[in-house]
């Protein structure tokens, strides 16, 4: 602590004046040579708030900066959501540091109602291998179907074969029933072998049950042969992916 003692007399008069300016200008020197928590706290709250983020910081008051203009301070959001925000400032005398942001994340008090929704189950029991007519349907009510196994689409099930038994009220799933294959096992296909401008086509039988451009084995009727090939449409299967 300075004091500073004045004896008023006409001769000191003037002097003390003097003095007394000279520490006032002293004073406000040092007091503009630094920035403190708690100016940093408004600015880091502004640029939250600018960004569309609640703000929630606590800088200590006391806490001090060497003074940095305020286009050379730079705030980024390190976390990604605003919870960590670092405060830097680039200007003659740099100096930076992080700061939290105690975000309130408010919990819904009430848990959101599930949605209903209606789908497909048989109305009696159907045995393996049964094809399924609209008249076989009820509807069921059911919460909801996170996962998107069971059907809730009538035409994903009309003409469908059962893969196994299935029991009445049960609500069915997509593997409940058999896939509509583009070429079923043991069905008459066509081999197609485009081969250096020549095209050769053989009967053949499909082994295995193929989508669209899926693998499978051919017998080769004539040879006997089994060869690999590519499900092009219900009676062809070519050789190569690039044929036409």
């Amino acid at each position: 602590m300075v004091i500073f003692i004045f004896m008023e007399t006409k001769y000191t008069h003037k002097a003390s004046l003097t003095l007394l300016i000279l520490f006032i200008c002293i004073f406000k020197n040092v007091t503009a040579s630094t920035i403190t928590g708690y100016e940093l706290e408004n600015l880091v709250e502004e640029w939250l708030t600018k960004n569309g983020s609640q703000a929630n910081i606590k800088i200590l008051p006391n806490l001090k900066y060497p003074v940095c203009d305020s286009s050379d301070i730079i705030m980024n959001d390190i976390s990604g959501n605003f919870k960590l925000i670092k405060v830097s400032c680039i200007g003659k005398n740099p100096w930076q540091f992080i700061v939290r942001n105690k975000l309130n994340q408010k919990k819904d008090k009430f848990k959101k109602k599930e949605k209903i929704s209606e789908y497909f189950a048989l109305k009696n029991y159907k045995e393996k291998g049964a094809i399924i007519s609209d008249k076989d349907l009820i509807i069921i009510k059911k919460k909801n179907n996170v996962r998107n196994v069971f059907i809730s689409n009538k035409s994903d099930i009309i003409g469908k074969k059962l893969k196994k038994n299935h029991q009445s009220n049960q609500v069915l799933k997509y593997s409940n029933l058999e896939n509509d294959w583009l070429i079923e096992k043991n069905s008459l296909v066509t081999i197609v072998n485009n081969k250096n401008f020549i095209t050769i086509k053989e009967e053949g039988i499909a082994l295995e049950d193929a989508n669209f451009m899926d693998k499978l084995r051919v017998k080769n009727i004539k040879s006997g042969k089994i060869i690999v090939g590519y499900a092009k449409n219900q009676k062809k299967v070519i050789l190569n992916t690039k044929q036409n």
